[in-house]
């Protein structure tokens, strides 16, 4: 690692698919990446998320958004329930920074997911531009270019491990 690349280690990353990108929208996946310390393999768990009756009445499912991500509302009867989802979250995360790449809809996403839940998350959000803005110059344009280089799958597990591995090879000696 660059000599002058400070991180604060475990970094963890989050990733979300949704029903839509509309108002009404809700999660239906969810992804997550750690990397305990640099010389620790990155670990990712996902599961998809089984809405509630609430979000099935009233939310907005988007056949364009089924297109990009592949899950079928069918699919999402084998999810865990919210609850088992944001405790093993927090479980899984613990507190301080969780970096995402999804701003304003990953914090909607995530509040509906743990307000569902009746929990708080361990966690906060941070950006992941905003991370990378602390690396040194040389280690933030790797990074960026590792992240163009592998397009998202839009699948939350592998898009949460794909930021940690673009991490890992921008700050790589």
């Amino acid at each position: 690692m660059s000599g002058n690349t400070k991180l604060s280690w475990p970094v963890r990353t989050i990733d979300f698919e949704a029903s839509s990108l509309e108002d009404g929208s809700y999660p239906i996946e969810v992804g997550v990446a750690v990397w305990p310390r640099e010389d620790d393999p990155i670990t990712v768990w996902s599961t998809l998320i089984r809405p509630t009756d609430d979000w099935r009445r009233f939310g907005h499912w988007s056949l364009a958004s089924r297109k990009v991500h592949g899950i079928a509302m069918s699919e999402l009867a084998g999810g865990a329930q919210p609850a088992e989802v944001a405790k093993a979250l927090n479980e899984t995360l613990g507190d301080g920074f969780v970096w995402c790449d999804g701003g304003a809809y990953d914090a909607h996403w995530l509040r509906t997911l743990f307000g569902a839940a009746g929990i708080r998350p361990s966690f906060i959000l941070g950006n992941w531009a905003g991370l990378l803005r602390t690396l040194p110059e040389r280690c933030r344009q790797r990074a960026m270019a590792a992240v163009e280089e592998a397009p998202p799958r839009h699948r939350a597990g592998a898009d949460a491990e794909q930021l940690l591995r673009a991490l890992a090879a921008g700050i790589a000696a």
